[in-house]
């Protein structure tokens, strides 16, 4: 029986020389395998659109989740995430953990339109780098994509109140364990010292909606560092998942 659908390729595994195996996540966020015979030929006819990144409208065979390529019309194929090593591994990076995340996302259409977002970004991002700094950029659209995506999933954090006594005030530190803001009168040495300017980011990125939420391009790279250290740790704790696309990013990026 023929299928049609619309989706965005997050993983493509070499079978032979000449097939492939991809991972296709689709606009309701449901996850399918899709198995494409002689794909790895640059004269099979939708070999440009089967590629990592690529947003298409497939026509499949199959069903229950495995399907078989009939053919892929491209729609957008996020080219100059390759133009990098950098926004290439930022890209692989939300790919990973999209496809981990959607096991917690099926029916969030809109959280799959913030993915796209998230790949126009980085595809684009040397257009918003304050001062020219790409991988600044690269590494907020990756704190923004963290957070949101914990958020999407139902693990959003604790920001207005200490999470473990409900103070309101002096509330000075993050606990990734427990999932949010902690007090003074409550930290230990385990927790991550912040600061209002760190907490109101966190404001803005759980409060705006999935399209608004990336106009806070004009921030310290200092509190996008300190953002990602703890967007990072938070994600993989809530998801429960170490993601070995970040190994590849931190080892591209660690001298920069």
């Amino acid at each position: 029986m023929m299928t049609k659908v619309r989706g965005l390729i997050l993983k493509v595994n070499k079978l032979s020389e000449n097939d492939a195996l991809f991972t296709v996540l689709c606009e309701d966020m449901t996850k399918i395998t899709v198995i494409a015979k002689g794909i790895r030929s640059m004269k099979h006819k939708s070999f440009s659109a089967m590629q990592q990144f690529c947003y298409n409208d497939f026509n499949l065979n199959g069903s229950g989740g495995f399907f078989s390529l009939s053919s892929a019309d491209m729609i957008n194929n996020f080219y100059n995430i390759r133009s990098s090593v950098e926004k290439l591994s930022f890209g692989s990076y939300i790919a990973e953990a999209a496809k981990v995340a959607s096991e917690f996302l099926e029916g969030d259409g809109a959280y799959f339109r913030f993915l796209l977002n998230c790949f126009y970004f980085v595809e684009n991002a040397e257009k918003k780098a304050v001062g020219g700094d790409t991988l600044n950029e690269l590494n907020r659209i990756k704190t923004i994509f963290e957070f949101k995506t914990s958020a999407a999933a139902g693990f959003a954090p604790v920001l207005n109140q200490c999470v473990h006594c409900g103070a309101k005030t002096d509330l000075e530190y993050f606990d990734i364990s427990s999932g949010g803001i902690v007090c003074k009168g409550c930290s230990n040495e385990n927790l991550i010292k912040i600061y209002p300017k760190l907490i109101g980011f966190f404001h803005f990125v759980l409060t705006k909606d999935l399209k608004t939420v990336f106009n806070t391009s004009n921030i310290d790279k200092s509190l996008v560092c300190d953002a990602n250290y703890i967007t990072e740790k938070y994600f993989q704790q809530r998801l429960e998942y170490y993601f070995k696309s970040l190994d590849y990013l931190k080892k591209v990026t660690e001298n920069n």
